[in-house]
């Protein structure tokens, strides 16, 4: 198995790197070796790697800056899904891309579908949304993932964000009046690859998070009562109060029933929040 995952050196890139069977060819993509906003590049690596699989996990993930970069944003999310789609049908590669809940508003009282409207309030989510249209449009074989508040002891995102602040005894204000489901990025790698090896997975649109829904501020605290070390205070504050750049939805939970029934179990919260925060302590007594 040919396996070429693109954006490696974000959080999921390197939980897939770091899972991938050891008797597969992986060709793990930084954006410096495979830029997929350039068609060229896109075209030159797949064709000259014929991978039997290409795993799209990049992206421009800069929610805020996104708002004031939207061209960079374009051609990542929208531009680079299109190249990675049309080269990957091309040369006969299956795709599996991956795709945020912020492709919805966040007006909803129930958790997403599959079918529900799409809807972004920010320039991230309305380029990943013109990104998965793309790939559709693209890859008639190709396997979308929605996912949402990922999270990991790898890359940048919000758990090890929170932790270095706790850690330093930072008092911090954390926006209660947002709601999804943080989803573990091992656990995903775990399920697109499970996905490879079965091969049975119907080509479309799937959502996939984690099991418990919280806000950003529910997270925070967790996140603070795990550093029993530190005396850290977590304040909670209002979407309106916190003056982010980019708009966000205030609820983004994902309805996952559609790929549970092909048996694919929703990330456990509490066992990949345990292992990430372990990680972090571990890393820290290193230091």
């Amino acid at each position: 198995m040919r396996v070429l995952l693109t954006g490696a050196q974000g959080q999921l890139g390197q939980s897939l790197s770091r899972r991938i069977p050891q008797d597969w060819i992986l060709l793990a993509a930084d954006k410096i070796f495979l830029d997929i906003a350039n068609e060229r590049n896109v075209y030159d690596v797949i064709s000259d790697f014929k991978p039997d699989v290409v795993i799209n996990t990049a992206a421009f993930t800069s929610v805020d800056d996104a708002e004031t970069n939207v061209d960079f944003s374009e051609n990542v999310n929208n531009l680079g899904a299109k190249y990675v789609a049309q080269a990957s049908s091309k040369y006969g590669a299956k795709l599996i891309h991956v795709s945020t809940d912020y492709v919805f508003d966040g007006n909803s009282s129930e958790p997403y579908t599959e079918k529900d409207t799409v809807k972004s309030l920010n320039v991230y989510g309305s380029t990943k949304h013109k990104g998965e249209l793309e790939v559709l449009k693209n890859h008639a074989g190709a396997i979308i993932i929605r996912t949402s508040w990922v999270y990991s002891e790898y890359g940048k995102n919000f758990l090890k964000t929170i932790f270095n602040l706790v850690e330093k005894n930072k008092d911090i204000k954390v926006v209660y009046d947002q709601v999804g489901a943080p989803t573990y990025a091992p656990d995903i790698a775990n399920l697109i690859i499970d996905i490879i090896k079965e091969g049975t997975l119907q080509p479309g649109l799937y959502h996939y998070s984690g099991d418990t829904v919280m806000s950003w501020y529910d997270f925070a605290n967790k996140i603070a009562a795990a550093i029993t070390f530190s005396q850290s205070k977590v304040e909670p504050i209002s979407t309106a109060e916190y003056k982010a750049i980019a708009r966000r939805p205030k609820y983004s939970v994902l309805n996952c029933d559609k790929i549970e029934k092909f048996g694919y179990k929703r990330s456990c919260f509490s066992q990949g929040f345990e292992q990430s925060v372990r990680a972090l302590i571990d890393e820290s007594k290193k230091l």
